[in-house]
């Protein structure tokens, strides 16, 4: 690649190779790439026969939509296609949608594919990924040649849509590409076949086979595509421009900043051991230590969580969302409010959809759960009076608790046998589609209704992170593995800043002495690998022994990085690796003003003391100001000289520097 300049804004080229691959299919209802059966028929897009319109509209200054509309005049189903194409970027996006209009059941609706459709390109490849299974392979990257007549097949696993298979892709021609996201909170497939011209995708939900009742309506997955011309690299920041523009959420209508969350627990799992008082006491201690927070973080176990024998407390009895009135007599008000007098917003844990037996909504409405053998209950948020109750219950303990943070959880791992449980032979996918839909109109309802409110997406982890949830969130928990395994760790902070750049990470090393995330010490190492957009010190702030003076010297360092790790161009220096007997290597450079930071870690087990990197984006006839904060060095070094020699990493075992640069023209420097 050449370095000289930086090729990650959106091209002209970018823009005629989406309308090149897209605007056929939108040209005209009956090449829609949407296909379904009914009544044992094929559907391709909107038929002549169905009279299909279409209408554009402007949703804002950068995105244009077109609305394709049809009735199947025998059965009264009518499919509508909404198709969005945005003008600052090579995106397009579409979603369908199914209704009866008539009086009758519709006759048997099945495989809904909300993409089907052939793209032309020479040599294919596919970046596929396995999402959050919680192992060692969570966020890995494939990169699979589809030759003519190659299938690759992907679904996650039990209902929750990044477990074991990840929603989001890469199809790569020669010399060009699309990335390919397929939004849906729940059980989606697609498939990849190499054709000798190309290839050809399906994607969609994975089981329909159901009729509509009157009025009823239900929806595809979102497909999102993003074009792009020359490499991988154009293709990542491509896409970390497009979803800081206009996925990321935007509280009150200011983009989210990096932020530092702090905790303090009790004794016990999770917080089962807060209460009242210990919270206040330990937001007053993180601030006599220096921890400015931006967020104070509550998890699960806050409410009433005693056990069936009422032996001691467990956060996994899930039902009865309020205080623990034992421990938080006051509520969570005195707690919100001490955050907010240091400048800080107090975040809540919840996890409204698993219901466990005895609990306040098991009690007072079974009838709103989806119940399976030997499993709590999945609370229906397709029932709308029951989606109803939890929005106005949740938007009143928003009201009365101050809490700006809704944190939603999502622990249950057989949702897929819940949803398909509970259907009907001629109703199959049903449950799970009005769930999804339900789902996300609690989210829209609570951000409609609480102005200010920003919300957290957890499934396990990662396992819930589809763009149409991430529409909504930011994943600030992004995986219960390895929180302490740095080059695990590392591994999969690459894959997310490809992805989904904002997330939180834990200051945590597992390498010296066996040590876990609740008894580490202040560690350099740890702080480097933990510097993600939003960093949580995970230090148990019972103790007296940290070293508080450093915690407060590294998190100075991460506020200076943090911006260029959220709004900056991602370059990756080294391989995809979890080795720790290798280094690794990155970049963040933000064009508009010539700064960034070059990072490199020589991970435990590495032989090599030094590394060589080749910057990105770098004018060869500037010169550079480069800032070690951590060994208060400075060098000034010729744009050229980073170009043609590289930079280089020397560092001792087990260590890792960051390199803040700015650029310089003439006698001016450029800010951060």
């Amino acid at each position: 690649m050449d370095t000289n300049h930086s090729d990650s804004a959106t091209t002209p080229a970018d823009m005629e190779q989406s309308r090149a691959w897209f605007a056929p299919m939108f040209a005209d209802p009956g090449a829609l790439p949407i296909s379904f059966v009914l009544d044992g028929v094929p559907v391709r897009g909107i038929p002549a026969s169905w009279h299909p319109t279409s209408r554009r509209r402007t949703i804002d200054a950068n995105i244009v939509e077109t609305l394709f509309e049809g009735t199947h005049a025998e059965s009264n189903l009518q499919v509508r296609v909404e198709y969005s194409v945005y003008r600052d970027y090579p995106v397009v996006e579409w979603v369908a949608w199914l209704t009866n209009v008539g009086t009758q059941p519709t006759p048997m609706i099945s495989d809904i594919q909300a993409m089907d459709a052939m793209f032309s390109g020479a040599a294919p490849v596919l970046h596929h990924g396995t999402g959050d299974p919680c192992t060692e392979a969570s966020f890995t990257t494939h990169h699979t040649v589809l030759g003519p007549d190659d299938t690759l097949e992907f679904a996650p696993i039990g209902g929750r849509p990044c477990d074991g298979a990840s929603p989001y892709y890469r199809v790569v021609f020669d010399g060009c590409g699309f990335s390919l996201a397929v939004g849906w909170p729940g059980q989606w497939a697609s498939a990849f076949s190499g054709r000798a011209d190309g290839v050809e995708i399906r994607a969609g939900q994975e089981k329909t086979n159901l009729r509509l009742l009157p009025g009823e309506s239900i929806r595809t997955p979102r497909m999102t595509a993003l074009s792009w011309n020359g490499d991988a690299s154009r293709a990542v920041n491509l896409w970390r421009r497009w979803y800081r523009a206009h996925v990321l959420p935007r509280p009150r209508g200011r983009p989210l900043r990096p932020l530092l969350a702090c905790l303090g627990t009790d004794e016990g799992v999770e917080f089962i051991g807060a209460t009242e008082q210990n919270q206040l006491s330990f937001i007053e201690k993180a601030k006599r230590h220096g921890l400015d927070f931006d967020v104070w973080w509550i998890d699960a176990g806050w409410y009433p969580c005693y056990n069936a024998e009422l032996e001691r407390r467990d956060w996994h009895v899930t039902g009865t969302w309020g205080p623990d009135p034992d421990r938080f007599p006051n509520g969570m008000k005195s707690i919100s409010d001490a955050a907010a007098k240091h400048g800080g917003e107090l975040l809540l844990w919840f996890e409204p959809e698993r219901v466990r037996a005895g609990t306040w909504i098991e009690t007072e409405h079974p009838e709103w759960l989806l119940s399976i053998p030997d499993s709590d209950g999945l609370l229906n948020l397709g029932d709308p009076e029951c989606r109803q109750w939890l929005t106005d219950h949740v938007c009143q303990l928003i009201e009365e608790h101050g809490f700006t943070i809704y944190r939603q959880d999502f622990n249950f791992i057989v949702a897929l046998d819940a949803w398909r449980g509970n259907d009907a032979d001629d109703r199959q996918g049903i449950t799970e589609n009005l769930h999804v839909q339900g789902y996300l109109q609690f989210w829209d309802d609570l951000l409609a209704r609480n102005p200010g409110l920003w919300l957290d997406s957890c499934a396990s982890g990662g396992r819930r992170n589809d763009l149409e949830t991430m529409r909504r969130s930011v994943p600030l928990h992004y995986t219960d593995f390895g929180y302490g395994d740095l080059p695990i760790k590392l591994a999969f902070h690459r894959t997310m800043f490809e992805w989904i750049p904002y997330f939180k990470d834990c200051t945590v090393a597992w390498d010296i002495g066996g040590r876990t995330r609740f008894d580490h010490d202040v560690d350099r190492f740890a702080y480097h690998c933990g510097m993600a957009a939003m960093l949580m010190l995970t230090m148990d702030l019972r103790r007296d022994d940290y070293d508080f003076a450093l915690a407060a010297e590294l998190v100075a360092i991460w506020r200076k990085a943090a911006p260029f790790m959220l709004n900056g161009d991602f370059y990756a220096h080294t391989p995809d690796h979890r080795d720790p007997a290798q280094w690794a290597a990155w970049q963040f450079d933000c064009p508009d003003t010539g700064c960034g930071f070059l990072q490199a870690f020589r991970l435990p087990q590495a032989p090599q003391e030094s590394i060589k990197v080749r910057p990105f984006a770098i004018d060869p006839v500037a010169t550079y100001i480069l800032t070690d904060p951590e060994a208060s060095r400075t060098m000034h070094v010729a744009g050229a000289a980073l170009i043609d020699d590289g930079f280089c990493f020397d560092l001792p075992e087990r260590s890792a520097a960051i390199w803040f640069y700015a650029k310089q023209i003439g006698e001016h420097v450029n800010g951060v």
